[in-house]
Formats: structure tokens, sequence, C-alpha cells
């Protein structure tokens, strides 16, 4: 397991605590199978690959777009610096599934779910959701 449950920080807002318990289970799913393709890199383990990230990804935006809607909703006065955060964020995300998709080189997302993604969601949550729901709390 990649991320366990107690090395997410919780915030003070529960929709925020819960998408990011999907996001770490997705996460943790999408890295048992990039083991499991260092392992043995066959078709059918690519493919499932292919499927989680681009589930991961889509629930990615929607977690992205549910928070920046509340930000917007109550004038979150950091909304802009927070919306770019996300939006660097997914550019990454494809960044790193477009050279996978490209180059089959399983290393590539190995090292960002190893030595990128934990640091940045911990960091994120931290940073940035920390405060946001901080203040959506406060303001609600």
């Amino acid at each position: 397991m990649l991320l366990e449950k107690d090395a997410i920080p919780q915030v003070s807002v529960g929709f925020m605590n819960e998408v990011h318990d999907e996001d770490r289970k997705i996460i943790n799913n999408i890295y048992d199978l990039v083991i499991k393709y260092e392992q043995n890199p066959s078709h059918n383990n690519k493919i499932n690959i292919d499927i989680l990230f681009q589930k991961w990804f889509n629930h990615t935006v929607k977690h992205f777009t549910n928070e920046e809607k509340k930000m917007r909703e109550f004038n979150y006065p950091k909304y802009k610096i927070h919306k770019q955060e996300h939006t660097k964020t997914l550019a990454d995300m494809h960044l790193v599934f477009s050279e996978w998709q490209e180059n089959k080189n399983i290393t590539i997302l190995k090292e960002y779910f190893v030595k990128e993604l934990p640091k940045w969601i911990v960091d994120h949550i931290n940073n940035m959701d920390l405060e946001t729901a901080k203040f959506l709390d406060e303001h609600q």
C-alpha cells in the first residue's frame, strides 16, 4: 500500500476528507497495478492501469471542480491561487499519463506515484486545503 489512511491530513470539512480518502484508495489501486505490471508487463495489466488512471483523472477533475465551486460560492479570497494549483496538477497528471501511453515505461508511473504524488498530496492538503476548509467552515 502506497498511502495509509493516517498519512492523509484531515481538514475541518467532511466532503473534502471523503474525497481525499476516495483519491487515496484509487491511487493505492493504481500503484498495485503498477507493481503488478512491473512484474508481468502484459497487455491486460497495461489496460487495467490505463482504465484506472483515467478513472482517477476523471475523479480528480470532479474533485477539483466541486472544491472550486464551493470556493467561488463563498468568495474564498485565495481562490485563484488554489485553482492554479489544481490546473497544474491536472496538467502534470495528463503529462505523466501521456508519457506512459507513449513509452510504456512503467518507471515513469512508478516514480510519479512513489516520489512525487504522496508528497504533493500531503503538501497540498496542508498548505491549500486546510486553509480553504477552515474558511469554508467559518462561512457556511
